[in-house]
């Protein structure tokens, strides 16, 4: 049985974006949550569909590549790599926080005011 063609997600909004929150900082992490929960989702099942394709083949056994072991070289590229999504990811909040009040401490400080 042939699978049926799959088409990919558009990666942008047609119309601008949406609001659901008075506040923008609670749409922008809602908009966060929402793109993580959907690139896991996408990862997950070409996680399994791999899984699944390498034990057919007998290239590995299921949960072989959860107990896999990075070489150190591939570590540490994969390190820079997590550094750089964690940047981009919080990058689209960083257009609402001043950079005065980058510090806890002063974060804290407006947060009081705004109360």
């Amino acid at each position: 049985m042939k699978a049926p063609d799959r088409q990919p997600m558009r990666r942008s909004v047609r119309g601008g974006r949406p609001y659901f929150f008075a506040d923008p900082a609670t749409d922008k992490i809602l908009s966060m949550v929402v793109t993580l929960a959907s690139e896991v989702w996408a990862l997950r099942e070409r996680v399994m569909a791999m899984e699944a394709i390498g034990a057919k083949r007998g290239t590995f056994k299921p949960g072989e590549v959860d107990a896999y072991e990075f070489a150190p070289a591939l570590e540490q590229r994969l390190a820079a790599e997590r550094q750089e999504f964690i940047a981009s990811l919080f990058r689209v909040l960083e257009e609402l926080v001043p950079k005065k009040s980058a510090t806890r401490k002063n974060a804290r400080k407006t947060a009081k005011k705004k109360r």
